[in-house]
């Protein structure tokens, strides 16, 4: 009130008055854009104004590549396509929509192309067919105008061993020049990351990534497994180092790794920064690595250092909001996980529990609730997260549904000491935030 009306006395009324006026102005009458939150405020969310694009660049999105050779080598043909993907992010000329999103659609496809522009939210469409044989890798690439479907730009590639990232740079320059009158980063060439040394490490490494995206039982483990060979055939290989050191993370379950699990994995992630400084992806894994360390200055320098590398990787972006509601600012981090998903709106189920775990900071429980609602709920953590919004919220019925549920599948299951050991908040007023809702649902299921 100070800050709104500083020497004044006024009501709490002058504030509802502001806001009603606000609203009026925005023409808000569903009251989405400035949200009501209670007992905290009021929140303005981009999610409930009109869609608009990210930015006032064109947006691209780089199709899922057909591949023409044996089905074993469908890793290798998306591993090439999302580098293209990374690779056009670096010019900053262009949104690059992110892999989840694009390569829901494919090259293939005889489908509408000014449709799959709509849905995707794309100005232009990068498709292309990649067949690899006798180590020669071959590529055909065009590039459409998603508004009438026109091919601006097609062209055919041949390359083999190490040649085949110089062609991945060459698309990119190629796309990047049909898209734009010229280019605003003239330093590309310098920030290019490190390629590796055999194309065999690079497929290890794409294998990896397929597994790694993976829910099956034994993913991870058989990603640490081709990232580990990928390590020995090129043991300067920093994304592969990189990846194997974030499978490790995820092995040992993030911040719950023993101490000594956890130092290792970070030494890991910094040599692997070392060996290649401009590859975005190394910096957002260090990061990953030293907030579970809880050192959270170094983690937010490493994560916007991949985000200033590449503006448009959503993950990175996505994380942040992760990384700001751990240090709690949780208003800002939904801003972040907004932007994120514009860029990928068709994006992994992790978002939507970054964007609950930020809303719940917020005070924002309903919105908690329907975010966390989007998970399977089938595991005892997401279980327990969901009954403490249910619990701020004072919804009985739902509360013993979930703490009952849980109960279930988890009999052994401490929800209070379990979340207060994997929490990684900054500040304790936030820890006791979320520790009060998980008190308040046990108590209300004991209760029912």
């Amino acid at each position: 009130m100070e800050s709104v009306w500083p020497g004044l006395f006024v009501t709490e009324d002058s504030l509802t008055q502001g806001v009603r006026e606000l609203r009026k102005a925005l023409r808000d009458d569903s009251q989405s854009i400035i949200r009501t939150v209670s007992g905290r405020g009021y929140l303005l969310s981009p999610l409930g104004a009109p869609a608009r694009p990210p930015s006032d660049l064109p947006s691209v999105a780089v199709l899922r590549f057909t591949n023409e050779g044996d089905a074993t080598d469908t890793p290798l043909v998306d591993g090439f396509a999302e580098d293209i993907v990374n690779a056009l992010a670096r010019f900053r000329t262009a949104v690059v929509l992110a892999r989840n999103s694009s390569f829901s659609f494919a090259s293939e496809d005889p489908g509408n192309w000014t449709e799959v522009g709509r849905r995707l939210g794309a100005t232009f469409l990068v498709r292309g067919r990649m067949g690899l044989r006798d180590g020669t890798v071959r590529v055909a690439v065009n590039l459409i105008e998603a508004a009438n479907g026109a091919v601006l730009w097609g062209e055919k590639f041949t390359a083999s061993g190490s040649a085949v990232f110089d062609m991945q740079e060459e698309i990119a320059l190629r796309v990047t020049n049909r898209l734009v009158a010229r280019l605003d980063d003239a330093g590309l060439t310098r920030a290019r990351p490190k390629p590796p040394a055999s194309l065999a490490a690079y497929e290890l490494l794409l294998k990896g990534l397929v597994h790694l995206r993976g829910y099956g039982a034994d993913d991870n483990q058989a990603a640490r497994n081709y990232f580990a060979a990928a390590v020995t055939k090129d043991t300067h290989y920093a994304l592969a180092r990189s990846y194997l050191a974030f499978a490790d993370l995820i092995i040992g379950d993030y911040g719950m790794a023993p101490p000594e699990v956890l130092a290792d994995i970070v030494e890991q992630a910094r040599f692997a920064v070392g060996l290649a400084p401009e590859e975005p992806r190394c910096h957002r894994i260090l990061a990953q690595a030293l907030l579970c360390t809880r050192t959270y200055d170094a983690a937010e320098r490493h994560f916007r250092r991949s985000y200033d590398l590449n503006p448009f990787d959503a993950d990175t972006i996505a994380q942040i909001g992760y990384l700001l509601a751990i240090r709690g600012k949780p208003f800002e981090a939904l801003t972040w996980i907004d932007k994120a998903v514009q860029i990928n709106p068709i994006h992994p189920d992790w978002y939507h529990s970054d964007r609950a775990f930020a809303q719940y900071a917020a005070g924002d429980y309903k919105g908690a609730v329907v975010s966390w609602s989007m998970l399977p709920m089938t595991s005892a953590v997401r279980l327990t997260w969901l009954a403490a919004a249910q619990a701020k919220l004072g919804n009985q019925d739902a509360v013993s549904r979930l703490v009952s549920e849980l109960k279930r599948i988890a009999p052994s299951y401490t929800p209070l000491e379990s979340i207060r050991a994997s929490m990684l908040y900054e500040h304790e007023s936030d820890a006791d935030h979320l520790l009060d809702g998980v008190a308040k649902a046990l108590m209300m299921w004991s209760a029912a």
